[in-house]
Formats: structure tokens, C-alpha cells, sequence
């Protein structure tokens, strides 16, 4: 197989996926789309080496103020700005309670 057949399937390829994908986005109900994201999105999940941890900077405390978070403050003060830099995202959340059943 020669190097321009590979590159020709793999154009092919891409413009039968792009076709697919707008005729997804066009004709598909959006809490179809919705509910059908949401399983790709957990199937690629369990094949990605990546793992996301989301800590959100303000939590309501009692009533509606925002107080900043403790733990993303100890987490903004563990990571040095050489890793917050190389990261593409760094979200992390924390979990009340998550000793009790």
C-alpha cells in the first residue's frame, strides 16, 4: 500500500466523520445529543490516561455568601507554577462528608 492510498482513506475517513458528526448536531434532538455525549464522554473515560480531579475555588457556606475554598487554596499552594503551567487544565472538587456512607 503506498503512502498517498493511506493518505487518501485517511481524508476519506475524516470527511465521512465530519459528515456524521454534522448531521448529528443538525438532526439529533439536543437531549439526545445530550444523553449520548454524556456516554461517550464516561466510555472515554475508562480508555483515557488522563485523570480530572475538579476542586472549585468558592463554596457557599451558610445562606448565599462565597467563602474561597481551603482546600483549593492548599492545593493552589502545593502546585508549583511550573506544573499549573505545563498543565492544560488543573479542576479539582472537593467532596463533604466523603468518610461517612
Amino acid at each position: 500500500m503506498g503512502i498517498g492510498k493511506t493518505w487518501s482513506q485517511l481524508g476519506s475517513m475524516m470527511a465521512s466523520m465530519m459528515f456524521v458528526y454534522t448531521m448529528f448536531e443538525k438532526f439529533f434532538p439536543r437531549t439526545l445529543r445530550s444523553y449520548i455525549k454524556r456516554h461517550v464522554e464516561k466510555f472515554t473515560c475508562h480508555v483515557s490516561p488522563y485523570i480530572q480531579i475538579t476542586f472549585h475555588e468558592f463554596s457557599s457556606s451558610s445562606g448565599r455568601r462565597l467563602k474561597r475554598s481551603e482546600a483549593f487554596a492548599e492545593i493552589q499552594t502545593f502546585l508549583s507554577g511550573n506544573s499549573a503551567q505545563k498543565a492544560k487544565r488543573l479542576k479539582a472538587e472537593v467532596l463533604k462528608n466523603s468518610q461517612n456512607p
